[in-house]
């Protein structure tokens, strides 16, 4: 399985994986132009994807997704809640497949599982993609991590974590206090000590997953605080370092492959 985070943060976000040839998207917060560029910047066929996975409602999850499922006439896989929370984004020609929380489902050679996060939407989720014996999941825009996420997480080759904001920044920034209790709430999103203790917590001693840290706020985060906070974690209990790759809101991640 091949994965790229095409952007990762408020100005919109779009995960592409691929495997034996096909593809799926996880959200798609850009427009169909600025996907395709973003695609073709890491050498990525936009003509491979065979469906749209969304997570949330949310405006830099969904902007893009009706003009490319109309585009390349390809489904939209949501649960009702996120179907409802934004009918203005369709225009009724596109393929709509409602899916459930805990009930699993195919798009190509993909297995995949919703499973519930606490996040200010309608229905949200996140999601385990399976393919072969290979396994990546997916956890960003959520608010506290539930025993349920921690089991999807595990037994992963690739963690998808959101890491979105350094509590000191936030608290002592210039975000309205009603916005600042948002975030930090257990409906809102992670912070770094967050997203560093749940993968202390999931990973194995052996550091063999793959991390990739997502949805850094711009105005409260920055990577080198995110690396630090997890790197002196780790090694402060001697712990081995797993690799670590931080999503961009300006541009792609590398492409992993596993």
């Amino acid at each position: 399985m091949k994965i790229c985070l095409l952007g990762s943060g408020s100005k919109g976000n779009s995960t592409y994986i691929e495997s034996r040839g096909k593809a799926i998207i996880i959200d798609q917060g850009f427009s169909f132009v600025e996907m395709k560029k973003r695609l073709e910047s890491r050498g990525l066929d936009e003509k491979k994807i065979k469906g749209i996975l969304l997570t949330h409602e949310h405006g830099d999850h969904i902007m893009g997704v009706g003009i490319t499922a109309r585009k390349l006439d390809i489904p939209v896989y949501a649960t009702s809640g996120t179907f409802n929370g934004k009918k203005k984004i369709f225009n009724g020609s596109e393929i709509l497949v409602t899916i459930n929380r805990g009930e699993e489902f195919e798009v190509g050679p993909f297995e995949i599982l919703p499973f519930s996060v606490s996040h200010d939407a309608a229905d949200p989720v996140q999601f385990c993609v399976h393919s072969g014996k290979k396994k990546i999941a997916l956890a960003t825009d959520l608010g506290f991590v539930s025993t349920l996420v921690r089991h999807c997480l595990r037994d992963s080759d690739i963690v998808v974590i959101e890491s979105n904001h350094d509590l000191e920044m936030l608290k002592n920034g210039a975000y309205p206090w009603n916005l600042k209790r948002r975030i930090m709430s257990r409906t809102g999103h992670l912070s770094n000590r967050n997203a560093a203790e749940i993968l202390f917590n999931i990973l194995p001693s052996n550091g063999r997953p793959k991390i990739v840290l997502a949805h850094l706020s711009a105005e409260n985060n920055c990577s080198e605080l995110v690396r630090k906070e997890v790197c002196e974690l780790f090694e402060s209990f001697d712990r081995t370092l797993p690799s670590i790759v931080i999503a961009s809101q300006d541009e792609a991640t590398e492409v992993l492959e596993i």
